[in-house]
């Protein structure tokens, strides 16, 4: 075993972390593009009943794991509390088809969301909206939001019987209460 060149070893460290910190603080506002592979598995999402705050709508393209470039629509919440909560992908496996499910037991226990972001193909449901504006800038509205095109934004909103063909959910934390995972050839899909 050999001896540590502390010295040595502080001065890669420092000058690696300072970029390291530059590069993060550049993806979280959005400068530095970030992207990854989407599986190219489209999935259902729905909820009974959607109600938080910070709500935005633009257009992005997503690139799946094939390479292939897709128009959707990303759909951000600042935070949530959602009812009602389901999610279905079907599969195809060595033994056929199957659907995966997972959803919450008690529909009227509400899960807990914050900074969701859905890339959807198409979106069905009935919404309320407060301090509406229609044509906002979408770089505004989420960080992948580029300058200058189209975007929808609300300060509040309460969105029901939601039902998204989707690409992609993520979350900056999700606090789901009773979930349910399922798979199975006779297991429905959520809508």
């Amino acid at each position: 075993m050999g001896d540590v060149r502390w010295r040595r070893f502080v001065l890669m460290l420092v000058p690696s972390l300072g970029a390291l910190g530059v590069l993060g603080v550049g993806m979280a506002q959005g400068a530095v593009p970030v992207s990854f592979a989407l599986s190219g598995r489209r999935m259902q999402v729905s909820a009974d009943r959607l109600s938080g705050q910070g709500f935005g709508l633009y257009p992005v393209v997503v690139r799946s794991a094939d390479g292939e470039r897709h128009q959707v629509l990303s759909l951000t919440m600042r935070s949530a509390a959602v009812y009602g909560l389901c999610q279905s992908s079907v599969v195809d496996t060595p033994l056929g088809r199957y659907v995966v499910r997972l959803s919450t037991r008690d529909p009227a226990r509400p899960s807990q969301v914050r900074g969701l972001t859905i890339s959807a193909r198409s979106i069905e449901a009935d919404v309320d909206f407060g301090s509406l504006v229609l044509n906002k800038d979408a770089r505004t509205l989420g960080a992948d939001g580029r300058a200058g095109d189209y975007g929808v934004g609300a300060l509040g909103f309460t969105v029901e019987h939601v039902k998204v063909d989707s690409w992609m959910v993520a979350g900056g934390t999700f606090q789901v209460t009773g979930l349910k995972v399922a798979i199975g050839r006779d297991v429905p899909t959520c809508f």
